[in-house]
Parts: structure tokens; C-alpha cells; sequence
């Protein structure tokens, strides 16, 4: 099986998985982010087998600059870029135990160059879990990280091993640079789409090339007929249609109360409609199951605003927020979502909260 190498990349965060090292079992043995114990793996690859050296992939490679924020606050000048994007095997992973979501998932392997163009120290480790992968319907790819205790794990030359055994300082001073690698899995039928680094006040991407929206996605003004579970538990048929993804104007959100962040975001208005099909009135509550995902891989969820004796922000209005939706009837909803400076939408998906329902998505534009 892969052995892997004595220096382990440990990248925390939301979304964040670990990998469990099989066969290490007894003292020094590999943990979860939980603490549990690790079980025996099936051993699946001879331990001969050589490793596939991947597929690279031609991406956008241009230095970018931005702000770093780190974990105390502190904001540091970096300059970023991706040098290397490579598309591994299933095979890599052989002897290595994953959770159950990234099962026959393919690992891909994101190499980025972290320049520290400011005055302080700063940590490459932790500027590079701020990088995303992408696929083109804003789905983001699953990063993990590899926790080892075990002293007698040795280096191998295997893409999994290469990308974990990157030897990077743990601090970079003033005008120092530094390679890291990120591990990503994504989808074996998935094509990533882009590169993205997103901090507190600043999303760059860069394209991959080959990387584009597949079928399943509907164009913008299809209507799609789906499920919904009302407050009393029972199916209503719905239509359910995009009207429009919309960049807001300037102050559209004037009066609200915000913070530094969602004041530097731009806004959106997502409109969809939704026709009762059913026999029954229908409390309308559906846009709370669209999300609105970016070019980068952030999936968003609308913003709730308090709005008194209003229907919304102007040019957001909806036609019933408060009614009910008779049979027959439709109602059209406005959602106000957050997008960060230097990203844009690029699906809006509906997913309905019937059993067994699978979500609706559709271009943004």
C-alpha cells in the first residue's frame, strides 16, 4: 500500500476530512479529527504496485496578489499563484481508509507558490487551505488533510506522497517563498473548472482549461416541475422557474444593519417562482432551499434581512412573503445572497424537501 511520508501536511477548517493510514495500528498509530481510533483497512494494492504519476492539467498560472488574514487577525501582503494541477487515480488511495462521501471520489493534487511579499512572518500552511478546486457549476471539490503519529512511516514517490512531502518551512520571513500542495477529491466524472483563493475581503481564480458546465443544468427560465414538503408534512407539487440572477446597484442594502465583510461583498438578487400544483394553500417558505453557488465553490445560502412593513429591498420585492399560495396560484420570491469581490454566481440550485427529491439546478446566466 502507499507509505506515506514522515512530514504530513495538517490542514484545519470547515469541510476539512480526515484520512485514516491503514495497517498503522498499535502506539503512534494515525487519529481522526475526532480522536477515534482507526480501524484496519482492507489491504486492496499490493504493496509493489508502482503509483500512477497522474495527469497534469493546463490551468491559468498568473501571480496574484492579495491580503492574507491569519489566525490572529493579523494581515500579511502574499503574492499566489497555482503551478501545478495534476489529476490523480482511485488507485492512489489504495490502503488508505476514506469516509464514506469520498469513496471512488479521484484525488487531485493543487500545487500553489506562496510568496511573503510583506514585513512579518506568515505560515505557508495556512495561506494554502484558503485555495479551492472547482468544478464549472460551483461545486467544490472535497480538500482533506493526513494526520501520523507513526515514526516508522517512511517518504514514498508516489503523486499522493509528493504532494503530502512538500518540505515547505513552517514560517516564511519577509521576501521568502514557498511550494505547497493541497490534496482535493472531486468526482471521477468531474472536470474542474477553477483555481480560487478566498479570504476575508477577496476571492482571485484562476481557469482550468477543459472545464465546463455538463448536462443536468438547466438554462436560466426553464421551469422545472419538483416536490415539496409543506409544514404539515405532506407533498405539493410545484413549478418551480429561475426568473433572474442580478447584480445589485450600489447601496442597494442602505439602512441595513451590516457587517465589514458583507459590506464589502457585492450583491445579488436571485428571483425564482413557484406555482402550487397542489389542492391545498401553501405556506411559502421555499426560498429557503435555494442556494446560489460561485465560480470559486462557495455555496451560499440567502441573507436574512429584517425588514418591518417591507417586502425586501428595492428591486428584491416578492409578491407574497407574508400570504399564503393558493392552489393554482404562484408566488415570486427575492433573495438578497453575498457574493465575494472577485467571484461570481454561477448556478442557482432548489432543493426540495420531499424525500427521495433531487435537486434542481440551473445556469446563472
Amino acid at each position: 500500500m502507499q507509505r506515506v511520508s514522515r512530514r504530513i501536511n495538517t490542514i484545519a477548517g470547515a469541510g476539512v476530512l480526515a484520512l485514516l493510514l491503514a495497517g498503522c495500528g498499535g502506539a503512534g498509530s494515525s487519529e481522526s479529527a475526532g480522536g477515534e481510533k482507526p480501524k484496519t483497512a482492507d489491504k486492496t494494492q499490493a504493496a509493489d504496485k508502482p503509483a500512477s504519476p497522474g495527469t497534469p492539467l493546463t490551468l491559468d498560472t498568473a501571480p496574484r496578489r492579495v491580503n492574507h488574514t491569519d489566525r490572529d487577525k493579523k494581515v500579511h501582503k502574499l503574492t499566489l499563484n497555482p503551478t501545478l494541477l495534476t489529476r490523480g487515480s482511485v488507485d492512489d488511495l489504495n490502503g488508505v481508509r476514506l469516509d464514506d462521501d469520498m469513496r471512488g471520489m479521484v484525488p487531485h493534487y493543487l500545487t500553489v507558490s506562496i510568496t511573503n511579499t510583506g514585513s512579518g512572518t506568515v505560515e505557508p500552511a495556512m495561506a494554502v487551505r484558503n485555495f479551492r478546486l472547482a468544478l464549472a457549476d460551483g461545486t467544490a471539490g472535497k480538500a482533506v488533510s493526513f494526520f501520523s503519529g507513526n515514526p516508522l512511516a517512511s517518504p514514498g514517490t508516489g503523486p499522493l506522497e509528493t504532494c503530502v512531502g512538500t518540505n515547505a518551512p513552517k514560517t516564511l520571513a519577509a521576501g521568502q517563498a514557498a511550494t505547497e500542495c493541497r490534496v482535493v477529491m472531486l468526482p471521477e466524472n468531474g472536470k474542474p473548472a477553477t483555481v480560487s483563493y478566498s479570504d476575508e475581503s477577496v476571492t482571485r481564480t484562476w481557469k482550468v482549461e477543459g472545464g465546463e458546465i455538463g448536462g443536468g443544468v438547466l438554462a436560466a427560465g426553464k421551469p422545472a416541475k419538483v416536490t415539496w414538503k409543506d409544514t404539515k408534512d405532506k407533498d405539493v407539487p410545484l413549478t418551480v422557474t429561475l426568473k433572474s440572477v442580478r447584480k445589485a446597484g450600489a447601496g442597494a442594502l442602505a439602512g441595513y444593519k451590516l457587517n465589514a465583510r458583507q459590506k464589502a461583498a457585492t450583491v445579488y438578487f436571485v428571483t425564482l417562482s413557484y406555482r402550487n400544483n397542489g389542492t391545498s394553500k401553501l405556506y411559502p417558505g421555499m426560498d429557503e432551499a435555494v442556494f446560489l453557488r460561485t465560480e470559486s465553490g462557495q455555496t451560499l445560502r440567502k441573507l436574512t434581512l429584517i425588514a418591518i412593513g417591507s417586502n425586501g429591498p428595492k428591486g428584491c420585492p416578492s409578491s407574497a412573503p407574508y400570504g399564503m399560495v393558493q392552489p393554482g396560484k404562484s408566488v415570486r420570491q427575492c433573495g438578497v445572497y453575498l457574493v465575494g469581490q472577485g467571484d461570481k454566481p454561477v448556478t442557482v440550485t432548489f432543493s426540495s424537501t420531499a424525500e427521495g427529491a433531487e435537486p434542481v439546478t440551473w445556469k446563472a446566466s
